[in-house]
């Protein structure tokens, strides 16, 4: 494995991953020397293909959120926020993952509340919030290592500026709204997060995402079909509840 002269503290390092390939695939890619073939993701080094992994997921998750808006009608803190919730809980688990964003984001609220006292910009503000968050997470993770736990240091996955932008936006929608508003679309966050975290981590979308990235163009028209839909939301039919008795 390793013939060293001279020198010291050599290491072997293995990289490894795990997909399933058809065999006849697997030995086309081999041999042929075409350009699509060259440009495929099994040519890529083992760490950028752990990576497509996870890249060739986002429109999956993306199109769960256009659904859970668009024809649910559920309210979400920022847009595309659950995808990178749900990206973030693919490198951690989903009761270490809720865990953390739950205490992180109550442990910023309770910052910020502080914060709104100094009557700072909004620019201070939020790099404030940053490296705060930054704090949090970094303690976060040394105190879920020392308590044994495997995924205390893997929090650090989460998108830390949209994490401080969520802690603001939440703050002025509790000022403006109640605290109500905030519970109901940090809920509705959340629960996105997690139907699109269920959708991604199957091994089925996760096979057929990476080793077929055309079938994201399939997912691309989902999305551009939901996103002509001008009707009402299903949400929105408990409205006309009262009009059953008629």
């Amino acid at each position: 494995m390793l013939d060293v002269s001279g020198g010291s503290k050599s290491r072997v390092h293995f990289s490894m991953i795990r997909q399933t390939v058809p065999a006849v695939q697997l030995a086309q890619v081999k041999d042929s020397d075409s350009l699509f073939t060259r440009l495929g993701v099994q040519r890529l080094p083992i760490e950028e293909q752990s990576m497509f992994k996870l890249l060739l997921l986002l429109p999956l998750g993306a199109a769960v959120v256009v659904f859970m808006r668009v024809i649910i009608g559920l309210k979400t803190s920022g847009t595309f926020m659950p995808v990178l919730i749900a990206l973030a809980f693919l490198q951690t688990s989903l009761v270490a993952g809720l865990t953390s964003f739950v205490l992180i984001v109550a442990a910023g609220l309770a910052l910020r509340s502080y914060l709104s006292r100094l009557t700072l910009l909004l620019v201070s503000r939020i790099a404030t919030l940053i490296v705060l968050v930054v704090f949090m997470i970094s303690a976060f993770s040394i105190i879920g290592y020392q308590l044994g736990f495997s995924t205390g240091m893997t929090i650090t996955f989460f998108p830390m500026i949209i994490i401080a932008w969520t802690i603001e936006r939440m703050s002025i929608l509790w000022e403006e709204d109640g605290p109500s508003e905030v519970v109901r679309q940090g809920g509705g966050s959340l629960l996105v997060a997690v139907l699109a975290y269920l959708m991604m981590q199957m091994p089925i979308f996760v096979h057929l995402t990476f080793n077929f990235p055309e079938l994201n163009l399939v997912l691309l028209a989902c999305i551009l079909a939901m996103g002509q839909y001008t009707g009402y939301k299903l949400s929105e039919l408990r409205r006309f509840r009262a009009m059953d008795d008629l």
